[in-house]
């Protein structure tokens, strides 16, 4: 059932008018409430509630709100202070919280039915589950709410407590059994007539409205107290539910509900004991139990019209679909004739005779063009070993075998031997069909010989795209090393300038801007150039490792951190050391000072201006360094691809780079037997984590 959706400059009228009638009819129950004056076994707008709710969209939940607020604030007012008048206020409002969560709820959990289509609660399974779930249910939240928040505000006191719970769920779950069906019945006219049924439906309810008139003024009222009169009403109930449908139960249920309240108030009916409010919760307890016995028969006797009316439209439909599948199938067997008999795959039915050799029963057309015979006739009844190599006769029996047994084959290479001699590489599936009661077979048989060139031709463009793949690396590899030379001999030009700028502040004023984003920008191209010499002698396995003895992982951390820090600063930034003491083994320096310089690169491009965290630590067998920083953070799909080359988590229009640095830094790290791995959290964070061993056993590129 999908929300209806109301407009947006309709909204707020309908939740105006869903508070005003919620509020008019929570009035008329509060007439027979108990102390403080808003609780009531008599409780319609609990049903109004879910209705609206229903018909209108669970968004003019507000309205549902707003009028049980008014109502209830109304009802237990007071101004005596200021103090008890923030604490009525204040429990008026929690009251309309429990009757929103209860119309939500039960709006939530309330049988989805048809609206285009018929009336709601035709089935029993949607009564049960309107009854349990959205009646008995989801009561419990208002009852408990809004009792427990007038216990708060000394409304009640502990000895109340019961009683006000028992008749606050009692009023809101009768409220909404009795109520509910009623509004969404009528609402919709196209709901309104029952087969015809709407003059009888008004016929029953006069009926209905003057009898009970009988019951509670004529001479049978005095007797209420020692007679059951309220099962006197039970034929009407089984009428409206076994004629009128699901509108004239719901009719009923009301008719019955009104006149029962008023005539136990009034005390003329045989629910009168005990106090006002216990004759109440009897008389409630009985609409409930009727209302629930009426539902459940309608839906009871809507089911089986249903059923005996698509019965009877299937009887009428029979014998046309056995027609039509009649005709199908006859069409549908043609169909497969014709596609078995043009397909360009050999289709075989193979069988067993009575001296367990393997014949072909059937033979399309490919299949005389396969094997070399003029005909398909040609083949039928021959052994179907015949057509198969010598060499190959055992493999084909087992085969045979397996398909037998397990049901099925292949598809599996094989060869075919044709009537000329000839050999043709085929592609074989088997399958066991029923044939008569005998073993049998359905073969397909695929020439591959095309195949097969194919598959020779496509090695022979991989190994061309190798060779291809081969050149470009070496060319990038070339074009590189061409690149680095003027890079260098630039950027030391830049770095001479800047040290010659003239003493005149004004002169160098005007040229160390511009100079320092040349030298900045020279770096970070020679940086790209190193980077792009990294990836081609890593893909010819040409990077090379040098090891030293006695490496201290803490200074080189610290001096690189150093070097790192006026990069840091710039870009808004704290660089942070933790680390142990000396953190001695074999690496290669400048490998180890490229991977963390590109962490804390990276550390810096994203941290969002925050500290950035390195830590060194001594882990016995192996040495760790870590960075962390709390930028934008990289969300947990993408943690694995980011080591990948060229890949990038994040947009490169916002920050750039070419998705190369920790796939090197990642290579640098497994060629030195170590890891790197990343833990993150999206807009906390990242730490990279890298660990080496002491004495790493180089792993390779």
């Amino acid at each position: 059932m999908q929300e209806p959706r109301a407009g947006s400059r309709s909204r707020p009228i309908a939740v105006l008018l869903l508070a005003v009638i919620y509020a008019a009819s929570a009035s008329v129950g509060q007439h027979v409430a108990i102390p403080p004056g808003n609780v009531t076994a008599f409780f319609p707008a609990s049903g109004i509630a879910l209705a609206g709710l229903l018909l209108g969209g669970q968004k003019l939940w507000p309205g549902v709100w707003l009028g049980s607020f008014l109502v209830n604030t109304w009802a237990i007012f007071d101004t005596t202070s200021f103090a008890r008048t923030a604490t009525t206020t204040l429990v008026g409002a929690t009251i309309g919280m429990g009757a929103t969560i209860e119309a939500l709820a039960a709006a939530r959990v309330f049988p989805p039915w048809d609206r285009d289509g018929g009336p709601p609660l035709a089935r029993v399974l949607d009564v049960a589950r309107f009854t349990a779930l959205s009646g008995l249910g989801c009561s419990i939240t208002s009852a408990t709410l809004g009792t427990t928040s007038l216990f708060a505000g000394s409304l009640i006191t502990t000895t109340d407590y019961a009683e006000t719970w028992l008749t606050w769920w009692l009023g809101d779950a009768v409220g909404i059994l009795v109520i509910t069906p009623l509004v969404l019945t009528c609402v919709r006219p196209r709901w309104w007539a029952f087969q015809g049924r709407g003059v009888e439906i008004a016929l029953h309810q006069v009926a209905l409205f003057a009898f009970q008139m009988f019951l509670v003024t004529g001479t049978l009222a005095d007797r209420g107290a020692h007679c059951p009169l309220g099962h006197f009403i039970t034929p009407f109930l089984v009428w409206a539910g076994v004629r009128l449908g699901p509108l004239g139960a719901a009719l009923a249920v009301f008719n019955v509900s009104v006149f029962a309240t008023l005539g136990t108030e009034h005390g003329t009916t045989p629910f009168v004991q005990g106090t006002r409010n216990e004759s109440l919760l009897f008389v409630q307890a009985f609409v409930g139990d009727m209302a629930l016995t009426t539902l459940v028969l309608a839906a009871v006797i809507t089911e089986r019209r249903r059923a005996e009316w698509a019965l009877s439209r299937s009887r009428d439909e029979l014998d046309r679909h056995v027609e039509e599948r009649t005709a199908a199938l006859t069409e549908s067997e043609e169909r497969y004739r014709i596609l078995v008999e043009v397909s360009p795959d050999a289709i075989l039915l193979e069988r067993f005779d009575a001296d367990g050799v393997l014949r072909i029963a059937y033979a399309n057309a490919a299949a005389a063009r396969l094997f070399g015979v003029t005909s398909a006739a040609e083949l039928i009844s021959r052994p179907l070993f015949d057509f198969v190599l010598a060499e190959r006769e055992a493999i084909a029996r087992r085969g045979v075998m397996d398909a037998l047994e397990h049901g099925n084959l292949g598809p599996v290479d094989g060869w075919v031997a044709r009537a000329d001699g000839t050999a043709v590489e085929v592609e074989v599936m088997l399958a066991r069909v029923p044939r008569g009661g005998k073993r049998a077979l359905l073969a397909i048989y695929r020439d591959i010989t095309r195949r097969k060139q194919i598959e020779q031709e496509r090695a022979a463009l991989y190994r061309e795209a190798e060779a291809s793949i081969r050149a470009r690396d070496e060319f990038l590899s070339i074009a590189s090393h061409e690149l680095k030379t003027p890079l260098t001999a630039l950027s030391l030009k830049l770095q001479a300038l800047a040290r010659s700028l003239p003493a005149d502040p004004d002169i160098a004023a005007k040229i160390a801007p511009a100079l320092d984003v040349a030298l900045r920008q020279t770096t970070r191209l020679s940086t790209l150039v190193d980077e792009l010499l990294d990836v081609s002698r890593i893909t010819q396995g040409r990077m090379e490792l040098c090891l030293d003895e006695d490496i201290d992982l803490a200074a080189v951390v610290e001096d690189v951190v150093q070097r790192m820090q006026d990069t840091a600063v710039r870009a808004g930034c704290e660089l942070r050391l933790d680390s142990d003491a000396a953190v001695v083994g074999c690496w290669d320096r400048s490998r180890v000072e490229q991977v963390l310089i590109n962490l804390l690169s990276n550390a810096i491009k994203y941290g969002a201006k925050a500290p950035i965290d390195v830590r060194v630590r001594d882990e016995g067998a192996s040495a760790s360094f870590s960075v962390t920083d709390r930028g934008i953070g990289i969300p947990a799909e993408d943690q694995a691809r980011i080591f990948d080359r060229f890949e990038r988590a994040v947009s490169v229009r916002h920050f750039g780079g070419f998705g190369l640095g920790l796939w090197i830094a990642r290579r640098i790290v497994e060629a030195l037997g170590g890891t790197i791995l990343v833990e993150s959290t999206p807009g906390e964070g990242a730490t990279f984590t890298v660990t080496l061993p002491r004495a790493p056993t180089p792993a390779g590129p």
